[in-house]
């Protein structure tokens, strides 16, 4: 008998060849697929992150509404202790009563990652973990625009919505970090304020509503946005694009979507430490003109 047959009805496994082929097939599928995959995480990622932004948004503008139209103190003290100070998410947080929308959803730090370089979460009796985390909060808010604090001695200066000329076209908060490690690389979450890219016209005039400081005093700030320092913490002021080389913007109406870099500094020529000049009022998106 030929036995290079297999008999009638005897069950016929599969060839080398038949193996190497449906291998193949299963690794294109797999190369089309996973990319597709990856960019659907992404967009959910970023459909959650509007949702948080615009969660956060609105309960600013019912702050206002209970406050005389006056924005949410960035900080009391600027001591980052639960034990004198306290910050615009937590005077918020009645409003939202959720501290998971402070987290984004594209920024891999965990609430671990959030307690880095501030007091332990136990001081204060435990106050001090919700105020961490609302430091480490990625919506930032656009400080200089609605709360700058003025120096010597620190004072906060919460702005009033009646001076926004245009809130639809005004930044009110935008992804962030806090820090990046030696090797560039976001560490320790977001941070609670960041500073636009500019700060003047070429005639030196400012359009922010509590601008110049009086005579004598000065201002709060991280060092503005420096584009010839890539690996800095502050290279954009601050902010950081946690959605494929997008940041997520809110709006002082409440409004939120995100942007390309490139897009945040439209009418603006950025230099180090925010020393560029606003070069188009109507198309810079960061300050009250």
């Amino acid at each position: 008998m030929n036995t290079r047959f297999a008999r009638r009805g005897e069950p016929r496994g599969f060839t080398l060849i038949e193996l190497l082929v449906v291998i193949a097939i299963i690794a294109i599928l797999a190369a089309i697929l996973f990319p597709v995959f990856a960019q659907a995480r992404a967009q959910a990622r970023k459909a959650s992150c509007t949702s948080n932004f615009k969660q956060q948004a609105l309960a600013i503008i019912m702050y206002q509404q209970d406050y005389d139209g006056t924005y949410p103190i960035n900080s009391y003290t600027g001591s980052y202790s639960a034990a004198d100070d306290t910050n615009w998410g937590l005077l918020v947080q009645p409003y939202i009563k959720n501290l998971q929308v402070m987290a984004c959803p594209g920024d891999p730090a965990n609430e671990a990652a959030r307690m880095l370089d501030l007091d332990p979460p136990s001081a204060v009796g435990g106050k001090q973990r919700d105020f961490n985390l609302t430091v480490k909060n990625d919506f930032a808010l656009n400080w200089q625009l609605v709360c700058p604090v003025w120096s010597a001695p620190y004072e906060p200066r919460p702005v009033s919505e009646s001076l926004l000329n245009a809130p639809a076209n005004s930044i009110l908060g935008v992804d962030s970090l806090w820090d990046r490690d030696a090797t560039g690389a976001p560490r320790g979450g977001g941070n609670n304020s960041v500073d636009p890219p500019c700060f003047r016209e070429q005639d030196g005039s400012k359009g922010l509503p509590q601008w110049p400081p009086p005579a004598g005093r000065g201002y709060y700030w991280f060092g503005g946005w420096n584009p010839g320092s890539p690996q800095a913490w502050n290279v954009y002021g601050g902010v950081w694009p946690w959605h494929t080389e997008m940041a997520m913007v809110a709006f002082c109406d409440g409004h939120a979507k995100p942007y390309k870099m490139t897009a945040l500094t439209a009418g603006c020529n950025v230099a180090n430490g925010s020393g560029g000049f606003i070069t188009n009022k109507d198309a810079y998106m960061w300050d009250n003109l």
